[in-house]
């Protein structure tokens, strides 16, 4: 036989480690015979001369070369490859070795081949106990959706992981970032059936806006400082504004008419919204407000009537004290804010008036977050102080907790560094998952940390911000699924189950760096959601195709969101130059930042104006569009004087009566305001001198030439802008004509639309039956914790028992229950004022000036209260946000 030269070194030793190996058992004769056929073969390790010559050597020679491998080698080594496999790539059973084995158990396994591991056909048809299988948390492939859904029509069943995995959220992209709005916008909702996005500004505006195509359908204007909140009503008919210049406004949603302006506040608005609470025609309205006040507005949900005196509790213990936060139970029978004095207060509205029923003093800082589950009593509340706490009500009305401790860490992490040992935590947001199950809370260290809702236990630390976060949204229906955003400008969406980043979004503006989000909300149906940042621009992701947006301009405004507003003595308020409401004036045109309108293939983006031909759309505006679609300035009106005089026989009696008294002001005006120019008035006080009221006679034509309009262009940036510059859609009131040319069609298709649909009256009932079940549910459940007094004693003496003073509590990992004595807890400073007793608006703002006034020695002025200085820093609760 042929010698074979071909063996490799590693191959000579195996094939003497397995002879050495068969001498030890049972297999003696097949070792000699291995033996003599290694010697015959040469395949035994060779010996080198000095040369590098390679001999053969005998089995005997080999074996006295090496006399430290012991004849069970082989097996030593076969004993540690498993383990030590194990580590790189753990196997499906451990602890399980095999050399046999095959797929997940192979000793040949790969990161490579385990990862691309997929469940069979007949994997997904199968049931274990009525229940489809769980896929193992190391496939990380999304499950095949043909295989998935096949299953389930052979099964019945299947779970929600397979057919939603959470790798779907990855497909989720920015469609359109829009500019529509002059300022930072702190809010943003939802209507109730995702089709409407609500924005409100610091620019005093509410804009309604499409999310299905980012098309602008309305602006509501009426306020006159900043918008601090939104809510929609459940029944997605209104939708009620609250801002920094005290009131709060509410519209109607299929017609955008004003329903009611709300006085009741002598401080800004910081919380608004609508309770759940479902029991005949009845209604709540819920706003609380740097005053310390809560008021509960009762509206009327056929007639849509609303009180025109609230139901106030006024929450002062002392001077400076603002009710910052608030939250609705499912059910909306119970009601939990957060102050400033560090104070939790709980409301009940189960027994026909809404009553405060616990006072909760465990917290030792401000209290500026705070969330209600979406089942049940229980509720979170953040605070400045370092901790969290779930509350959850028990026997005797008494409300218990257990203690989240930001400065806990997981398990085997590294210990804190000197530094970071003296850093305080604070919690900036609190959130629930969809299933209350877990808890989020966001640190002021930019980390947010997930907690076992019922343990108390730390799940997951989840980094990746590099600012404080002051959002966090949960899926509307799946319980995996947050979202969080902050002042960093960055964009999460988290998987809480594996406590790993699902997406990420980076919100960078080209030549302004990265803008701050600080609102964001999520569509009911979860395929889209949408966010709002520091630069006024409005941000929509979803899933599916960004085509229906490319139809958007990147800057869209009507020219009439700026003008001029005359108010009377209820709030209401009047276009100044067209002494019209602003729901009734015709259909607006889209401008840009600078005041500019779009060409006319974006100006049938406007309800209203989708058949109107090109030729009538910017004319009105004074601008013509030319046959290559560029648009170009022209000459306003050239009305004739016959034409003038018909105008005027036509007019009536009061508006000419308004037109001389309008000319008679100017004319006494006139000295004031060339002095005002004459001493060097910048660009805002040009604007403001050169009002309306100094618009051209109708009479006399105008005309502006290109050049003219170049000198007084506001510059071409666009978001925040400078201290003394103008933006030109402010300018829209001057450069607009009197007189709206819109056609009898224009105005008709105006009055017809529909800006937000309402809900199926099948949907709205299951709705309402819902809320209502669960508002029953926690009037049961409050009963029956105070029935158990009366049964399990014949007094309660809880009156006996000493105050509840404050605890500090050390900053400790583990879990801290406490019973506190909370029940019916009314301290002298809280008053409340029923309709009876209530104070007009007038007797509210002169009591509230003495007050200040005699008191100003000792009160510090929230910086809230000076809307007009950008540069002050401002600290809002809206829901547990701060503005800055």
């Amino acid at each position: 036989m042929a010698k074979n030269r071909n063996t490799s070194l590693l191959e000579s030793e195996l094939y003497y480690l397995i002879s050495r190996f068969l001498t030890t058992g049972p297999c003696r004769r097949a070792a000699e015979v291995l033996a003599s056929e290694l010697e015959e073969y040469q395949l035994l390790p060779g010996r080198l001369d000095w040369l590098g010559n390679e001999h053969p050597r005998t089995y005997e020679d080999v074996v006295a070369a090496n006399r430290h491998i012991a004849p069970d080698h082989l097996l030593q080594i076969c004993k540690q490859i498993g383990p030590l496999l194990d580590k790189e790539v753990p196997s499906c059973v451990p602890g399980v070795h095999s050399l046999l084995g095959s797929g997940k158990q192979s000793m040949l396994r790969t990161p490579k081949d385990c990862d691309s591991v997929r469940f069979k056909a007949s994997s997904y048809a199968a049931l274990h106990r009525g229940r489809p299988p769980e896929r193992p948390l190391n496939c990380k492939n999304p499950p095949h959706l043909v295989k998935v859904h096949r299953g389930r029509e052979l099964t019945g069943v299947q779970r929600f992981s397979s057919i939603n995995p959470v790798s779907n959220y990855e497909h989720m992209r920015l469609h359109r970032r829009i500019l529509g709005h002059l300022s930072a916008v702190y809010c943003i909702a939802f209507d109730r059936t995702g089709l409407r996005i609500f924005t409100g500004s610091d620019d005093c505006l509410v804009k309604i806006w499409s999310s299905f195509d980012g098309r602008l359908h309305s602006t509501l204007r009426g306020h006159s400082a900043e918008i601090t909140d939104l809510a929609v009503n459940y029944e997605n008919t209104l939708i009620a504004a609250g801002s920094c210049d005290k009131t709060i406004r509410v519209w109607c949603l299929r017609t955008c008419a004003p329903v009611a302006v709300l006085q009741g506040h002598s401080g800004s608005i910081t919380s608004l919204q609508f309770s759940p609470f479902a029991k005949g025609s009845k209604r709540y309205m819920l706003s609380t407000g740097t005053d310390a006040t809560v008021c509960f507005w009762q509206w009327d949900v056929n007639n849509i009537n609303f009180s025109d005196r609230p139901h106030k509790f006024t929450e002062r213990p002392r001077p400076g004290v603002q009710t910052v936060c608030s939250s609705f139970s499912p059910g909306g029978i119970f009601l939990a804010t957060g102050s400033t004095d560090d104070v939790i207060r709980i409301y009940y509205l189960g027994s026909g008036s809404p009553e405060k029923i616990s006072e909760l003093h465990e917290h030792t800082d401000k209290v500026d977050s705070i969330q209600f589950c979406h089942s049940g009593e229980r509720f979170v509340s953040g605070s400045r102080d370092g901790t969290a706490r779930i509350w959850k009500l028990h026997q005797r009305q008494q409300w218990r907790c257990i203690l989240l401790n930001m400065s806990a860490t997981l398990p085997g992490a590294e210990a804190m560094s000197e530094e970071e040992s003296y850093f305080k935590p604070k919690v900036t947001m609190v959130a629930w998952d969809r299933h209350d199950n877990t808890v989020i809370t966001a640190v002021n260290n930019h980390l947010l940390k997930v907690w076992n809702s019922y343990t108390g236990q730390l799940l997951h630390i989840l980094k990746g911000h590099e600012a404080e976060v002051f959002v966090l949204e949960p899926h509307p229906f799946d319980p995996r699924i947050i979202l969080s955003a902050g002042h960093d400008g960055n964009v999460f969406i988290w998987d809480l189950q594996r406590g790993t980043n699902t997406q990420h979004y980076f919100n960078m503006i080209e030549g302004q760096g990265h803008g701050a989000v600080f609102d964001c909300k999520f569509t009911p149906d979860g395929q889209r959601f949408a966010c709002t940042d520091s630069h006024g621009h409005l941000l929509v992701f979803g899933f599916g195709s960004s085509k229906p947006y490319d139809k958007l301009p990147d800057q869209v405004f009507f020219h009439t969101d700026y003008r001029p507003l005359i108010r009377d003595a209820n709030g209401f308020v009047l276009d100044e130059q067209t002494q019209q409401a602003p729901h009734l004036m015709p259909p607006p045109f889209l401008v840009d930042v600078d005041g500019n309108p779009h060409p006319p293939r974006y100006q049938r983006l406007v309800p209203g104006r989708e058949n109107i031909a090109a030729e009538h759309l910017v004319p009105q505006l004074g601008y013509v569009a030319t046959s290559d679609g560029e648009v170009v300035e022209q000459v306003i009106s050239q009305q004739t004087a016959e034409h003038e005089e018909v105008t005027v026989r036509r007019s009536s009696l009061l508006d000419e009566a308004i037109r001389q008294l309008r000319e008679q002001q100017d004319r006494q005006n006139q000295p004031g305001r060339e002095a005002a120019l004459g001493a060097g008035a910048g660009p805002v006080g040009l604007a403001e001198a050169q009002g309306p009221a100094m618009a051209p006679a109708p009479s006399t034509p105008r005309r502006v030439s290109v050049n003219d309009r170049a000198d007084v262009q506001s510059p071409p940036n666009v978001g925040l802008r400078r201290s003394g510059q103008v933006e030109g859609v402010r300018q829209m009131h001057q450069n607009a004509p009197r007189s709206q040319m819109a056609t009898e069609r224009d105005l008709q298709a105006w009055r017809r639309r529909v800006v937000v649909p309402e809900l199926s009256p099948s949907t709205y009932r299951d709705q309402e039956d819902i809320r209502a079940s669960k508002g029953d549910e926690e009037v049961a459940l409050y009963n029956a914790k105070k029935r158990r007094i009366i049964y399990s004693s014949c007094r309660d003496d809880s009156d006996d028992e000493p105050p509840t003073t404050k605890r500090t509590h050390g900053r400790s990992d583990t879990v801290d229950i406490m019973d506190l004595s909370c029940e019916g807890e009314e301290t002298a400073s809280s008053e409340v004022h029923s309709e009876d007793n209530e104070l007009d608006g007038s007797d509210l703002e002169s009591s509230n000036d003495e007050e200040w006034n005699s008191d100003s020695s000792r009160w510090h002025s929230p910086p809230i209260w000076y809307p007009k200085q950008p540069h002050v820093q401002r600290v809002l609760g809206l829901d547990g946000r701060r503005r800055y």
